[in-house]
């Protein structure tokens, strides 16, 4: 009973941000509670009261996962699937996904991994079976994909009705996804009071505690909305494969999407890519062009560049 009631201090603590407090309980039950195991592991993993310590959190997480702790076990899972503290191996994240039954996060996942086909074949019919599934049990992240399939016309005949139906259903459940959602399409919600700054600012705290994927749509409401650092991170995201498949084209067609903004940093990159041929074909009269139209905003490296490609 005591150690039920040090476990349930332990998490009150957590719930309510007292990190320092909820660690050192947590820590003197790891050995004994797979639950202790998980919250510790949850601490390493996102660097709460200690710094982040991939190779921790995979170890506590282990723990959990012996003891039959399912939270445990899908973060093991992620664990696989990220590559943090491990190898990245989608087929081991999966069957640990399959394995914590009555996780919801974990059946997110396995939808997910219908959705784009890691390690199973894609089947977007059989994504949106689970994302109905879940949404039956209240989930807001179901409920906004399911909006998300009708919009897009993706696995679902492309409704508008039933697309803003399902998104305002996910909204008033809490989505942020169905805000940021409405955002990307031009439809800011009533109670979507952020500004592209902040917007941005959750981008940026969500990549550094590794979760690429579900920044990128924060990343994309700012840059929508004309948000350089937002365009900038986009890119290079995509050209260096920071969290995501590196994909040049895809960097190239972020940068040629936001030319009309006409921010010279934009112009300036685009002249190198067409210069050195990155997911294009090399042209130096078009990194001409962008270099030129960076110069004539002043920009002193598209000014360097463009001498040292014309000669004057």
């Amino acid at each position: 009973m005591q150690n039920n009631d040090s476990l349930e201090k332990a998490k009150t603590a957590y719930l309510t941000k007292n990190y320092k407090e909820a660690f050192n309980l947590f820590k003197k039950q790891m050995k004994t509670s797979p639950e202790a195991a998980y919250y510790l592991g949850l601490m390493y993993y996102h660097g709460y009261h200690v710094d982040s310590d991939d190779i921790q959190a995979f170890n506590l997480f282990k723990m959990a996962w012996e003891g039959l702790y399912e939270d445990g076990i899908y973060m093991l899972g992620r664990m696989y699937e990220e590559g943090r503290g491990i190898e990245k191996n989608y087929e081991q994240a999966f069957k640990l996904y399959q394995a914590a039954k009555n996780s919801q996060a974990a059946k997110l996942r396995i939808a997910n991994f219908y959705e784009y086909g890691k390690y199973v074949e894609k089947s977007v019919p059989t994504a949106i079976k689970l994302y109905n599934e879940l949404q039956k049990q209240g989930n807001a992240f179901a409920m906004y994909k399911i909006g998300s399939f009708y919009f897009s016309g993706e696995g679902l005949k492309k409704d508008l009705n039933n697309a803003y139906k399902w998104l305002n259903k996910a909204l008033l459940q809490g989505s942020i996804e169905a805000m940021n959602h409405f955002r990307i399409i031009g439809t800011k919600s009533k109670t979507d009071f952020r500004t592209k700054e902040e917007i941005y600012e959750a981008a940026k705290s969500l990549i550094a505690k590794q979760q690429t994927e579900v920044a990128l749509p924060y990343l994309e409401v700012a840059a929508m909305e004309g948000y350089l650092p937002a365009i900038l991170d986009l890119y290079e995201l995509y050209k260096y494969g920071k969290g995501v498949d590196l994909d040049l084209i895809k960097a190239h067609e972020i940068l040629i999407k936001y030319q009309e903004l006409k921010f010279p940093e934009v112009y300036f990159l685009l002249g190198q890519i067409y210069e050195l041929g990155e997911g294009v074909d090399s042209s130096f009269v078009k990194a001409a062009k962008y270099y030129g139209l960076g110069a004539d905003l002043g920009h002193a490296k598209s000014q360097e560049k463009l001498l040292e490609i014309r000669g004057y």
